[in-house]
């Protein structure tokens, strides 16, 4: 199981926003993704689950060329690959319970209310979410509806996370404990993630390999302990931050 990017490119108008990328991913390995807001982070995680579609490259997954697929053709990609979206953007409407069997109805149709039920409590109780089967989104926190969104992702068992700045908007515990969550659930599922984020701390603390983009190119490649020797002026500038904010 890998999927592999080769030479990736994407603009919007005159603006390069990916340009020419590579890299590959190793089975159960958590990858982040790091760079500014608007350096392609997000514009990638959308190219390899068919919300965009690249100019030039490629997207190889298990040997596959994906991404000239047509819609239709992408949906088992896409149970393949799970996003996480930045904003948990849940059903208002529905309950917690029908957030997940949403997914779960479309991708196991044959299965019984009862075994949806099973499934959304056993995903649920991963996320450390209990007793919210019957509460809508707007009655949990805005960190209990990243775990429920997290949840729903999971229950229709995919083989790749792929997390968009799955922290942002949360306090620094909150941040901690979905981090937390994020290495648990790819060592627990034996799933593969890649995090896209602009949080050096994080990385440094639960990622096997870093990448950094600029202008939409990878500027600095390595593990945790590979970047903290960098001399790159981006990956140093990341680093200042984390050791200005682990003073303060």
């Amino acid at each position: 199981m890998s999927l592999e990017i080769v030479g990736l490119k994407k603009s919007f108008g005159t603006k390069v926003v990916l340009n020419k990328i590579s890299f590959g991913l190793k089975k159960g390995e958590i990858l982040f993704i790091l760079g500014r807001s608007g350096t392609g982070k997000s514009v990638l995680l959308k190219n390899i689950v068919g919300l965009l579609k690249p100019d030039d490259g490629q997207i190889i997954l298990d040997e596959k060329e994906i991404s000239k697929l047509s819609e239709k053709e992408y949906f088992p990609i896409r149970k393949r690959c799970g996003m996480v979206f930045q904003q948990p953007a849940l059903f208002d409407s529905l309950t917690i319970y029908e957030n997940l069997a949403f997914g779960m109805r479309k991708h196991f149709p044959k299965l019984s209310e009862q075994e949806y039920r099973a499934r959304a409590e056993k995903y649920l109780q991963m996320v450390h979410l209990e007793n919210v089967e019957e509460k809508l989104p707007q009655q949990l926190s805005f960190g209990m509806q990243k775990r429920a969104s997290l949840a729903r992702t999971i229950a229709i068992e995919p083989e790749y996370l792929l997390y968009d700045e799955p922290t942002t908007g949360l306090d620094p515990v909150t941040t901690t404990a979905i981090n937390q969550l994020i290495q648990q659930l790819s060592r627990q599922l034996n799933v593969t993630s890649v995090v896209v984020s602009h949080d050096m701390k994080c990385a440094l603390d639960i990622a096997d390999r870093i990448i950094v983009l600029s202008e939409g190119a990878i500027v600095a490649e390595g593990t945790p302990s590979q970047l903290k020797t960098s001399e790159v002026p981006l990956v140093k500038e990341f680093l200042k931050e984390v050791l200005e904010g682990g003073s303060q």
